[in-house]
């Protein structure tokens, strides 16, 4: 059964702005989502823009005004610091200007989407997180605020700084260490724990690697720059671009016919994203004016993001493409700058444009009341804007030094993305897609794709800019990844080569270039944020050569974890035949963690070769012994308890072994983050514990065999780990208790669905949270940091946003999709949190079949 959610009908008189649409419905079936029919293009965006008011308003408007640095207006002071910063870095700037790089179509489809949003707040029934916060009027909704949205999501799967790394690395050689050596050759190597690739290397050629020297930083370029990293990374969008603590990314993967029990393709998309109350996708199925596409929308935008259309169905993985770089500038008073200031690139003065900024606050003491904030202290006046950066900012600088830090970002200037959704929806087969991608300008993503003609494909895209240096194959200073002289010698390249539908004014990598394969030998491509081309998996990024001679450069980090899980699940399914989507579902449920796979068996024999007398050290070996690697709750039944409790003893394990390796051998200096931990350890076990800076990592006073070393660090990380879980330190989760049968992973692990405002609006609205299985490195990520030493600490911020499985038929797609949520926001609602528990157990609801 259906039940009517709206007809315009009823809706005509109470319209008052744009053209009414003549017709159409919007119906909601019995899981929450909505059906929309229409007549038209028009009438269709004009309702999808109506449904997600109906169900987001509020969502809506946190996104648009979080990057637009206007959040504070609407919840109070707590987000004026991430008003400041995201001002200055312009994302609404930039989005004012994508607008006239869209087709008339896809600026059709806005205007009509804006129309349907601002009609539905004419009606004046705002969601009660509006009475939260004394507010009963909202700005009307505006095309703009729609790329402001997709500005943000893009921006947080691609944005970085540079700061961490260029801190660790000269903190390293300033300790008279080869910095580059320990920071990427120990603590966050490039190579992945797995080799795992969608794409063999067909693009590039080998090539001799430039040496990379040490460079040397002024003092007060170093303070800024630990300064400015501090006050980023208390900002919600810009820390979760600059996550190294999480399992970033997500999964997606295709199947051909050849090995399915229907002979024809499967796909798999579970996108990684924040937790939020509501989630961050919003379920809808589209159909008319050409368009029949379902899947997940974003609210504030038009279009479906994620999904399917009748012919064809795609998802997508963060790819951590290189689109960043932070400069150390020289900066000079200049009375000629409009600014007062200026930069120095070859010895030339450049001004330095100023724009001048009022930040306000909903003081949340009366109704619609904002105060103005004087400028002073931590709240700028203007924001200092540097042309040269893509017209980014000038983060911060010093006066009296003479020195700043900018950073340039492709994001920074007008892009397409939304062009490129309207033709997903739209494409009917490989060629229409690999053209859709070529508008999708900024938050690179690994794209996966099936058809229901049996044609399967991988593109990756986004515009990556080619780097003067490297394209005259040699690293002047510092490295891309570092942060960069501003004074000439490490400027992106003016545009020359034009690429189609090109958005940003300098030279890109082609798209013939980028990673891409069609029907491959295998029958089968696996994407999990894993390297395409093998670059990184000889840990140096600059020994492989572009067709035409320059450095061969896109990215840097890569998670092989996942894929790498994930292709070896895709090959035993192969060998079997017959696949199908509940085997594909069975898969994006997996919890077994390659790492464990690694390490756990290390523990039994460290334990064995010790010979030690310790009962619960044997008792806890023999566990992680007998462990089959994956991370269940242990809360739904007896089969999965001593799986449960071994996974809570390897990851307490983890966090200390961690901990004995790096934290205590380097006195207090920059460590490995929880991004490279693992793949770290590995590489120095490989080599004995020595590092190729020439650390001892495993040293121990009194203990020359490399061997024994290694084993007495196993073996004193497991006493520790144990002694951890009985102290006080996890006191709520395990009572002080000493049994380890008490330590179920459910206990500890458990996942909080946050909203801006908090309790009530949050999930659960109080406690500990809900108890999830799952973990770090594994298909089914549900990750925390890796070091936790409190239950806490445990509580999960990065998680499968949906999974998605799509089966190709002859008539269409079987298609399956589970969210962690519901598709409402108000609390009041059957549908605000229905779809949740069918998430945590890994349940699926149908995706554009309507079902009563």
């Amino acid at each position: 059964m259906l039940r009517p959610y709206f007809a315009l009908a009823a809706l005509v008189g109470g319209l008052i702005s744009g053209v009414p649409p003549r017709g159409g419905t919007v119906e909601k079936d019995v899981y929450g989502v909505s059906h929309v029919r229409a007549g038209s293009q028009r009438e269709l965006f004009y309702l999808q823009g109506m449904v997600h008011a109906e169900d987001r308003m509020f969502q809506m408007d946190v996104s648009r005004r979080r990057a637009s640095g206007t959040l504070a207006e609407l919840i109070g002071s707590s987000a004026l610091g991430s008003d400041v910063q995201m001002r200055a870095l312009g994302l609404r700037r930039s989005a004012e200007g994508g607008l006239q790089l869209l087709s008339k179509e896809t600026r059709a489809a806005l205007e009509a989407y804006t129309d349907g949003v601002n009609d539905w707040l004419a009606r004046g029934k705002l969601p009660g997180q509006y009475r939260a916060v004394r507010v009963t009027k909202v700005a009307p909704w505006t095309e703009v605020d729609s790329l402001v949205v997709i500005k943000s999501l893009a921006f947080s799967l691609s944005f970085d700084l540079d700061l961490d790394r260029t801190n660790a690395v000269r903190t390293y050689d300033a300790a008279g260490k080869d910095g580059q050596k320990v920071v990427f050759g120990d603590l966050m190597p490039f190579a992945p724990f797995s080799t795992a690739s969608p794409v063999a290397d067909a693009t590039t050629r080998p090539g001799k690697a430039p040496q990379l020297a040490a460079v040397e930083l002024p003092e007060s370029v170093s303070r800024m720059a630990a300064d400015y990293l501090g006050k980023a990374e208390r900002v919600s969008l810009i820390a979760s671009a600059l996550n190294r603590d999480g399992d970033r990314g997500s999964n997606s993967w295709v199947i051909g016919g050849r090995h399915t029990a229907n002979g024809r393709p499967i796909l798999a998309s579970d996108p990684h994203l924040s937790v939020e109350a509501p989630s961050v996708f919003h379920p809808i199925d589209l159909r008319g004016g050409g368009f029949d596409v379902q899947g997940d929308s974003l609210p504030g935008t038009p279009f479906v993001i994620l999904g399917q259309n009748r012919d064809i169905a795609y998802g997508a993985t963060q790819h951590f493409m290189d689109v960043t770089d932070t400069y150390a500038e020289k900066v000079e008073a200049d009375a000629s700058s409009p600014s007062g200031l200026s930069t120095v690139y070859q010895g030339r003065r450049e001004s330095v444009t100023a724009i001048p900024e009022t930040f306000r606050v909903n003081p949340r003491t009366a109704m619609d009341t904002l105060e103005v904030v004087p400028p002073g202290g931590a709240v700028p006046a203007r924001t200092l804007i540097v042309p040269r950066r893509n017209n980014g900012p000038l983060l911060t600088y010093d006066a009296v030094a003479g020195a700043g830090i900018s950073v340039q970002y492709t994001g920074f200037a007008p892009t397409a993305e939304l062009e490129t959704f309207r033709l997903f929806n739209l494409a009917r087969n490989v060629g229409d897609f690999r053209e859709a991608i070529q508008y999708f300008d900024v938050g690179g993503q690994h794209f996966v794709y099936a058809d229901r003609k049996g044609t399967i494909a991988y593109f990756t895209n986004a515009e990556v800019p080619i780097r003067e240096d490297l394209q005259a194959g040699k690293v002047q200073g510092n490295p891309p990844y570092l942060l960069r002289n501003g004074t000439g010698g490490n400027e992106w390249l003016p545009v020359r080569h034009r690429q189609l539908h090109q958005a940003l004014p300098y030279e890109i990598v082609p798209f013939a270039e980028m990673p891409q394969v069609v029907n491959p030998p295998a029958g089968f491509i696996v994407s999990a944020n894993n390297d395409p081309t093998g670059n990184t998996f000889d840990n140096n990024m600059f020994n492989q050569l572009r067709p035409d001679g320059g450095i061969s450069y896109l990215s840097f980090f890569h998670n092989g974890f996942r894929g790498g899980r994930i292709t070896d699940m895709v090959k035993a399914a192969v060998r079997k035949g017959g696949i199908t989507a509940d085997d594909v579902v069975a898969m994006q449920a997996d919890t077994t963690a390659l790492d464990a796979q690694y390490f756990a068996p290390m523990v039994k024999a460290a334990f064995d070769r010790a010979g030690s007398k310790d009962e619960r050290i044997a008792e806890a070996a023999g566990r992680l012994g007998r462990w089959n690697h994956t991370y269940p709750t242990g809360l739904s039944g007896p089969r999965e308890i001593d799986d449960s409790v071994a996974a809570t003893i390897y990851v307490l394990w983890r966090g200390r072994f961690i901990t004995e390796v790096f934290d205590r051998h380097l006195g207090g200096r920059p460590t490995t983050s929880d991004f490279h931990a693992m793949q770290a350890l590995k590489r120095l076990v490989d080599r004995g514990g020595v590092g190729e800076s020439g650390i001892d990592f495993f040293a121990v006073p009194g203990m020359a065999d490399p061997g024994r070393r290694r084993d007495h660090l196993i073996l004193k990380s497991l006493g520790d780990a144990l002694d951890l879980a009985a102290s006080d330190n996890f006191k709520a989760a395990f009572g002080n208790s000493a049994d380890q049968r008490d330590y179920l992973w459910g206990k500890l692990h458990r996942i909080t669905l946050t909203s801006p405002l908090g309790p009530p609006y949050s999930i659960p609205a109080d406690g500990p949270g809900i108890p999830v299985d799952g973990g770090v490195n594994v298909p089914d990520v549900a990750g925390h940091p890796l070091r936790a030493d409190t239950p806490a600490k445990f509580t999960l911020g990065l998680v499968p946003a949906r999974r998605f499985v799509a089966q190709a038929e002859a008539s269409g797609w079987r298609s399956v999709s589970s969210l962690p949520g519901g598709t409402s926001e108000d609390l009041g609602d059957p549908f605000a949190r229905n779809l949740l528990p069918g998430w945590l157990a890994n349940q699926t609801y149908p995706v554009g079949t309507w079902t009563g």
